[in-house]
């Protein structure tokens, strides 16, 4: 299913839509997991096989976020100092161009020390 084909904006879009909004009305949380439910549908309908995948990128980071949220006000001990894994060292320190491009690391080292 792609964003513009006719499934998806006759189909798909108005039943979450729709869904979203009668959800919302008694419960924002269950509206929020209404949508992230029809998230996993969408990208489950390309190929399932993605779905865990994106499950566990979901939770590390969730997780992630999490430790950095408990850890900004509080001293920081070695060990959580450190990247939170390899690969993300080499998303942030390349911008688009991939030109080395390391302030951004910095200032997340910063916020994290």
């Amino acid at each position: 299913m792609l964003f513009n084909s006719y499934i998806f904006i006759f189909g798909f879009l108005p039943v979450v839509w729709l869904g979203f909004y009668q959800i919302g009305k008694s419960s924002h949380a269950m509206a929020a997991l209404w949508l992230a439910a029809a998230s996993l549908f969408f990208y489950g309908w390309w190929d399932v096989r993605y779905i865990g995948l994106l499950l566990a990128s979901i939770a590390f980071n969730y997780a992630a976020g999490y430790l950095i949220g408990r850890k900004v006000n509080q001293p920081v001990s070695p060990s959580a100092r450190q990247p939170v894994s390899p690969s993300a060292k080499n998303l942030v320190g390349f911008s688009h161009r991939c030109q080395p491009d390391f302030s951004d690391l910095f200032q997340i080292r910063q916020l994290l020390c």
